[in-house]
């Protein structure tokens, strides 16, 4: 179990999805934050960060990165017949433990490695905490002011950064479920995306259910919250996954 634990969690990283779901969303951010920034560090860190998240390209395609990791792998285990190889050296739960953490794991990675850069790059080009002069106020009555008063601007970055980890699990696991339960690289690439946007839409009067709003983290009032619906998503998704798997195990 160990040795497949430790092949199946390196394929999930050294793989070409991986790198260019990373580099895409590094992209997207870092173009965010140097057009957001004008020039002589003048304006506030948040009021990069703003742009970053609110008014960048990334929040309405976010969950279509880290399906690209790992998430589809299934599919092609299951064309191959693989899969009963797989299934008849461990049982499918064994394996579904497996391939949960590591689909997970890469997909929270591809996600939390480009928001930190950016919140570290707001956080040099921008000018930290409380914001002052033209951006005085814009953090009126929101949680990131109490937050940056109460406990400092590293609270905001790793709460963001956490934040987005999460935010990759969940999405890189829905992309598994669909593979499980629908073994075809195209739905389980496309299908997440199509489900982000209609809970995106469909969950807009209730933000700490909606998937954006759990990545921004501002707009639900509390990060733990956030962070806290993104870990009963993980849960509820892997528990769909497991049932796939065994479906798949009894079925042959």
């Amino acid at each position: 179990m160990n040795g497949f634990f430790w092949k199946d969690m390196k394929r999930s990283f050294l793989n070409v999805g991986f790198f260019v779901g990373m580099a895409s969303v590094a992209a997207l951010l870092t173009a965010a934050v140097a057009t957001g920034t004008p020039p002589g560090r003048i304006r506030s860190s948040y009021y990069i960060l703003f742009n970053v998240f609110g008014a960048s390209g990334f929040g309405p395609f976010a969950a279509v990165f880290p399906v690209l990791a790992y998430a589809t792998r299934f599919c092609e285990e299951y064309q191959s017949g693989y899969y009963r190889m797989i299934f008849s050296r461990m049982s499918p739960t064994r394996f579904g433990r497996i391939r949960i953490c590591s689909v997970a794991l890469s997909g929270g990675v591809m996600l939390a490695v480009p928001i930190a850069s950016a919140c570290i790059m707001a956080y040099i080009l921008g000018v930290p905490g409380v914001p002052q002069g033209s951006d005085e106020g814009m953090l009126d009555k929101t949680i990131m002011l109490t937050y940056i008063v109460k406990y400092g601007d590293w609270y905001i970055a790793i709460g963001k950064t956490v934040l987005g980890f999460l935010f990759g699990c969940v999405w890189a696991l829905m992309g598994f479920l669909f593979a499980v339960w629908i073994p075809n690289r195209y739905v389980a690439l496309i299908a997440p995306f199509v489900l982000y946007e209609s809970m995106w839409i469909g969950l807009d009067g209730i933000v700490w259910l909606n998937p954006i709003r759990l990545l921004r983290g501002d707009d639900v009032g509390s990060y733990p919250l956030a962070a806290g619906v993104e870990c009963v998503y993980i849960i509820a998704v892997s528990t769909v996954i497991m049932a796939g798997l065994v479906r798949r195990y009894r079925n042959g």
